[in-house]
């Protein structure tokens, strides 16, 4: 048997062409567990700090809520297998103008989660390279980074699909070794005070909770690109659950963990918080590796990430909601026009907001691109009850959307209170956009 051969069995690939190549329940796995465990995992500790151990609360919020909209995507991806994700169930809720909204907004706040997944591979790669504290080389090393992911793209999914699957086991390495050690050299002192900020507790909760959701963006990640998923019935739901649930125990062992090798007053001072106490703990050499691992980290979920990044804006270009460019692709079946719009756009976010330090973009693109998302998870959340209403079923099904859908709506608007003001407007404005692309795609597509 040949090399080729080999690597793609235990790759889990199949031997057709390009265009015909799918992905299965492991790479499905591998793509919710890769656009979730990224490096929001490796920078929010920064993020966080100022509030104090409190955070470790809204992670336990924010980790139950993914679970629940985790489980109305499962239920929603069994009802309608095939079919383009969220854009489909607001759709068949609340009518095109909705769903693409929705849709739109859930785009932007890919371009904006891109973004700051760019930048903080470049605040770990300071262990590194020194000079890349300065504003300028910071900057092209960026949209460097960039560009390799979107070359990767541009090669097919059989390339990303590959690329995903290595990068979602390997990110997962420098998390379990700081659980080990965490426990081992755990420290209690270093969780108090509990609220280290000068918010009150529910506000720092409120805020906290809000900023660790951003993690869990990517629960909805297999269901956006459902035709190149092998058995979609089946593998959506099940990646989506398993995926999530892994990401819960991660996050909420890793976090607790952190903090209990190094006090948050230093997490807050670091560039590269797991990468620093590994190395407290282990020495210099380690940290170099934690920091190599957390890089590969983030490149796994950018890669996941322009992935659906391309999926999105083709998909409504076949349904005449975006210009027909979207829909030009490549000999690897790749809408490499999109591919290269959305990277252009991304481009210009970095550059716009390169006058900030690295944590204060970072912190800035999370809470902007999670209020897009809310968008979607907001609409999602009584989708399935709207859809059951409409179909006429049983009281037993409604009451099992609702003990799910209520929570999460409920949910979703106090997270959209703790974005904060700015944020808020930013994203108000991004969003905005969608009417008159709407209006001008019906009147003249």
């Amino acid at each position: 048997m040949t090399n080729y051969k080999i690597k793609n069995i235990i790759l889990g690939l199949s031997m057709s062409s390009s265009k015909n190549i799918k992905l299965n329940l492991r790479q499905s796995i591998s793509l919710v567990l890769g656009n979730m465990i990224g490096v929001g995992i490796f920078m929010l500790p920064v993020s966080l700090s100022q509030y104090g151990s409190i955070s470790i609360i809204g992670w336990i919020i924010s980790g139950l809520m993914a679970l629940f909209i985790a489980s109305i995507f499962k239920r929603l991806s069994s009802k309608f297998p095939g079919k383009n994700g969220a854009f489909h169930y607001t759709e068949k809720s609340f009518g095109e103008f909705i769903g693409f909204f929705v849709i739109w907004g859930y785009w932007v706040s890919i371009l904006l989660v891109n973004a700051s997944i760019a930048i903080a591979i470049t605040s770990y790669s300071t262990v590194f390279f020194d000079f890349l504290k300065i504003t300028n080389f910071a900057m092209i090393y960026t949209i460097l980074i960039l560009l390799v992911i979107a070359l990767i793209n541009y090669h097919g999914i059989k390339s990303a699909g590959n690329f995903q699957l290595i990068t979602s086991l390997i990110k997962i390495i420098p998390l379990l070794i700081t659980i080990i050690i965490g426990f081992y050299v755990f420290d209690i002192n270093n969780f108090f005070p509990i609220n280290s900020s000068n918010e009150s507790s529910f506000n720092a909760i409120n805020i906290t909770t809000t900023l660790t959701f951003f993690a869990f963006l990517g629960i909805e990640s297999a269901t956006i690109p459902a035709d190149k998923i092998e058995n979609p019935k089946e593998n959506i739901p099940r990646a989506t659950m398993i995926g999530t649930i892994i990401t819960i125990l991660i996050y909420l062992l890793s976090m607790i963990a952190l903090i209990g090798i190094i006090p948050t007053d230093e997490i807050a001072n670091s560039n590269a918080p797991f990468a620093d106490a590994i190395g407290s703990v282990l020495g210099d050499n380690l940290k170099k590796t934690i920091a190599i691992f957390a890089i590969i980290s983030g490149l796994g979920s950018l890669n996941g990430w322009t992935l659906l990044q391309i999926e999105i804006p083709k998909s409504l270009a076949k349904r005449k909601l975006m210009g027909k460019i979207f829909q030009k692709k490549n000999k690897d079946d790749v809408p490499y026009i999109g591919l290269i719009i959305s990277t252009l756009l991304v481009t210009s976010l970095i550059i716009m907001n390169f006058s900030k330090n690295l944590t204060d973009i970072f912190t800035y693109l999370i809470l902007t691109s999670t209020f897009c998302s809310l968008m979607l998870y907001l609409f999602v959340s009584i989708s399935e009850f709207t859809i059951l209403v409409k179909q006429k079923k049983p009281i037993s099904d409604l009451k099992k959307s609702l003990f799910t859908g209520i929570p999460c709506f409920i949910f979703i608007i106090w997270l959209i209170y703790g974005v904060g003001y700015e944020s808020i407007i930013s994203g108000l404005f991004l969003l905005s956009f969608s009417i008159p692309i709407y209006i001008y795609q019906k009147k003249y597509a």
